[in-house]
């Protein structure tokens, strides 16, 4: 991972995803505040930017800020529903501006599923219609997608589907939900359990190593990661000495994430775990998740870093 600025250039959205962690507070950036980050990214040398929300499409003058951006030689990536960039008059504004990089957000495969999480009937179809244009306009897209009850089960069937029905589609990124944000609060059936998680994650996980696609892995502690721990992104961080920040539209203004860790010792299985050094842990553990579902490794952990390493 490279060090990455995130920019909320909107708190705006067009769905209402039960587990959002950056929900709506009409706030937004100008265009002159958003190209003055973009350049403070820049000047202190970070690879590139990533503009979020909400939903960074309905920041209006964004294709003016990719624009920027470009001419700065910022590469400049958004992460997005997939709602308006199936528009293709829309898509190709964010292409000629200089867009060449997607992150796009998949709930579930499921139309049911991905219907209900984001209270939209038609993102499903929409997320399609994104993906046919982006292949055609010669964009790379990667897939994020947070792990909640809903879709934990099935987690490699949505993988699968994507990569028969979209071949191009090379990476995936997968995010546990963070049970302390207000929405998760009021919808705590969304919150999954860490056994349910793990036979799905590590069944898609190894498709895409099969295939030759690559992946990366948030917020799931390294006991449920069997061989897969060299894919946890805080721990690929933690042994690269990594950094990211966020500049947020709400009270927590500019975060910077050094440290990496979410939970690690506060279950009695972290105790005499070997991996305490390069796990994060779990987000809320002991309040949203179950302390007694993690289990102590005895892995070396040195071996892990060595692959970290060798692979850039």
């Amino acid at each position: 991972m490279a060090n990455l600025g995130y920019i909320q250039v909107v708190r705006r959205c067009n769905q209402a995803c039960r587990f959002c962690s950056n929900p709506e507070n009409r706030r937004k950036l100008s265009l002159d505040q958003a190209k003055r980050l973009v350049a403070r990214y820049r000047k202190s040398g970070y690879d590139e930017v990533v503009l979020t929300g909400g939903e960074p499409t309905l920041f209006e003058p964004l294709p003016e800020l990719i624009a920027h951006a470009a001419r700065l030689g910022m590469p400049c990536r958004i992460i997005t529903n997939g709602q308006r960039t199936a528009e293709a008059a829309y898509l190709d504004r964010l292409a000629d501006a200089g867009l060449r990089h997607v992150h796009l957000t998949v709930n579930s495969h499921r139309k049911a599923v991905q219907s209900f999480l984001t209270g939209n009937p038609d993102s499903l179809a929409n997320i399609v219609r994104s993906l046919v244009l982006l292949r055609s306009r010669g964009l790379s897209v990667d897939i994020n997608q947070t792990i909640c009850a809903q879709n934990a089960r099935h987690l490699h069937q949505t993988v699968r589907w994507l990569c028969s029905r979209f071949p191009f589609i090379h990476h995936f990124s997968w995010t546990c939900l963070d049970t302390g944000v207000t929405q998760v609060r009021r919808h705590p059936e969304t919150v999954p359990t860490l056994r349910s998680v793990r036979l799905p994650l590590l069944c898609a996980m190894r498709y895409l190593q099969r295939t030759g696609r690559t992946f990366r892995v948030e917020k799931v502690p390294l006991c449920f990661l069997g061989e897969f721990a060299p894919f946890a992104t805080e721990t690929r961080a933690l042994v690269k000495g990594e950094e990211r920040s966020f500049d947020f539209l709400d009270e927590r203004r500019r975060y910077r994430e050094r440290d990496w860790r979410h939970g690690y010792g506060r279950g009695p299985a972290c105790v005499s775990c070997t991996l305490g050094k390069i796990c994060a842990g779990l987000w809320d553990l002991g309040r949203g998740y179950d302390a007694a579902e993690l289990v102590t490794q005895t892995s070396d952990p040195r071996l892990i870093a060595r692959l970290i390493r060798r692979s850039g």
